[in-house]
Order: C-alpha cells, then structure tokens, then sequence
C-alpha cells in the first residue's frame, strides 16, 4: 500500500497491519527517536493510513496533511500522477528523509535501514510510480 505522498504504508511499523504487538511499537519509537529524532510514545504509533478515510481512533496519519489533501482534491491517486510533481510541499518531506538516508546510510544496519527509514523514501517509490516501474 502506497501512501499519497510515497510512504510505503506496508512497510511502515506503524501502519495497524504492522504494529499488533506492543513490542514492535516500542521498537519503532526507538528507532524514530535514533533516526529521525521524533519522540513519540508507542502507544501512539498506530495508522490506518492516509488512503483511509478516516484516522479512526488513531492519531496517525496527520489529520492537518497537506499532501493528502492536495491529492485528494485532485482526485489522484498518489504525487506521483500529478503534473506538478515534485511540488514544494513534497519536495520538503522527501529532503527531510533524504538528510537521514545521507547522514546513517553507511552506517545503519540494513533490517534497521529497512525498518525505519526505507518506508518513508518517497522519492524512490514515487519515481518508480512515474516510471511505470514496479514497486
């Protein structure tokens, strides 16, 4: 499942599929606070995604999201299919996850690499998307 904005939801450990235990949601708290310096409790690490209608009961997806607007709006399935891809507000969410990937990527081991900051590589699966490539 790919979020609007290239998030790879069934990838993410915070996705509802992906985060039954308690266990799994403290080790991706850990590893958001290693990698991306966001503290979260893991209680709160549980999504149904931005392609849901609604949150439910979770505070994630971002209520407020810019990108899941805009796209809905346009009635696209994701940033990828939009002529004005890549836009300033998707362009300041993909740098912020290209800063990690540049700053740990020789030095992060691969499942934590795979865990906590592959998911979130939008400009990869996005270009993959526009390339007609699959993901």
């Amino acid at each position: 499942m790919i979020a609007r904005c290239g998030f790879r939801c069934d990838s993410c450990g915070a996705f509802v599929k992906n985060s039954k235990k308690a266990s799994d949601r403290i080790e991706l708290a850990a590893g958001w606070a290693k990698y991306f310096h966001l503290n979260m409790k893991p209680d709160a690490l549980r999504c149904n995604g931005c392609l849901a209608d609604d949150c439910g009961e979770y505070d994630l997806p971002d209520k407020k999201c810019a990108i899941r607007r805009c796209v809905i709006e346009k009635k696209l399935e994701n940033c990828a299919q939009c002529g004005d891809y890549p836009c300033k507000e998707l362009e300041q969410r993909m740098v912020g996850v290209e800063k990690v990937i540049k700053r740990f990527r020789n030095n992060i081991p691969r499942r934590e690499f795979d865990r906590f900051i592959a998911p979130y590589d939008a400009r990869t699966t996005l270009n993959r998307l526009k390339s007609g490539k699959s993901i």
